[in-house]
């Protein structure tokens, strides 16, 4: 049988400029005892033709080679992973360990807020919604990476404007379109400030950012009366949620209890597991046993590539009923920086006893 350690991968390229929207897919998908690389390519919404570039299963590295030298074809010709068709750089490092792990928030419900909000201590930013990113920044060279700690491609706009600073400066946010949004920052002109409390580490940040156009630094409230207010404010904007963040707290990776997020709506990293017939996907999550749950449909957006099974994707999702499905899901695109590990079904934590909600709506 084939390794089932390998994974499968799939890039979804973009093409737009001399009059040309277009969009370019491939897959690098296990097939009987082999792997295969197959693509899809044409006007972006419009039906794509499909085809492969194995006649045959190979195996994993053959196959791998095969898919690599395609994507970067491509990426050579002007395609884009980002959706708008902007120029992204094309590293030699992607894909390689980068030494930098982010900090990742935990989730609080709501009946929780109310402590942070009137302590002192804590602050609170708007939680961005995009991608995870920390930058490297050293003389002219600025390089990102993801979640995992990767080193992975940014826009080439970012490239070369920022100011030479001596040493290396290391700045945490979040990648939305064209925009890098800052939180935290890690060095600056090689001084290691994680150990820092985080309200002096953002004062130097809001310092490190001003030379750089393209780095918008979130705005972080103190008093309980602003931190209310921006809360609101988020809300009635419709955004993500926010995050509160310990002040006298240093920086530390992985999962932290000095940065708590709070989301207005729920999301999670799902596996598609079927391509539907009407512009959607059935999509699922696994279990603590490992099996795979179905938790239904949702629709993907016209302007979206339909992404292949085994593709992760965000659904934001309003709750799931106990033991069925998710309710009012919205597909909000691919998740290439997570791994299928992270496609388990204890992410979902708004869960609804159907039976009160039938009593709820007698009443109503």
């Amino acid at each position: 049988m084939a390794n089932t350690e390998h994974l499968q991968q799939s890039s979804f390229l973009y093409f737009t400029g001399q009059g040309s929207d277009k969009v370019y897919q491939v897959h690098l998908r296990q097939k009987d005892d082999g792997w295969v690389v197959d693509y899809g390519n044409g006007r972006r919404g419009g039906t794509l033709a499909t085809g492969t570039k194995t006649s045959s299963p190979l195996a994993y590295e053959a196959a791998l080679k095969i898919y690599e030298k395609v994507v970067k074809e491509k990426t050579s010709k002007g395609y884009t992973p980002d959706q708008s068709g902007a120029l992204y750089t094309s590293t030699e490092l992607a894909g390689r360990v980068s030494g930098e792990l982010p900090q990742l928030p935990t989730l609080i419900a709501e009946e929780q807020l109310a402590r942070y909000l009137d302590d002192p201590g804590w602050g609170l930013q708007e939680k961005a919604d995009g991608e995870n990113r920390i930058l490297l920044i050293e003389g002219g060279t600025v390089r990102g990476t993801n979640r995992r700690g990767l080193f992975v491609d940014i826009p080439q706009a970012w490239v070369g404007a920022a100011d030479a600073h001596a040493g290396r400066t290391v700045i945490a946010g979040e990648h939305v379109g064209d925009a890098f949004l800052a939180f935290d920052l890690l060095e600056m002109a090689g001084q290691d400030l994680r150990g820092a409390p985080f309200i002096e580490r953002f004062g130097h940040l809001r310092k490190a950012a001003a030379t750089v156009p393209w780095i918008t630094v979130l705005a972080l409230e103190l008093s309980a009366e602003g931190k209310r207010r921006r809360a609101a404010e988020l809300l009635a904007a419709h955004s993500e949620g926010y995050v509160l963040k310990a002040l006298d707290a240093p920086f530390a990776a992985g999962r932290s209890s000095a940065s708590l997020k709070f989301k207005f709506n729920q999301s999670a990293t799902c596996e598609v597991l079927r391509v539907n017939a009407q512009r959607s996907v059935a999509v699922g999550l696994r279990d603590e046993a490992g099996a795979m749950v179905d938790l239904g449909n949702v629709t993907v957006p016209p302007g979206e590539a339909l992404p292949a099974v085994g593709t992760l994707v965000e659904v934001r999702y309003l709750y799931r009923y106990a033991g069925g499905k998710f309710e009012q899901p919205v597909y909000k695109g691919r998740r290439p920086d997570m791994t299928p590990a992270d496609a388990v079904l204890s992410q979902v934590t708004r869960i609804k006893d159907r039976s009160a909600a039938l009593e709820e709506d007698g009443e109503a």
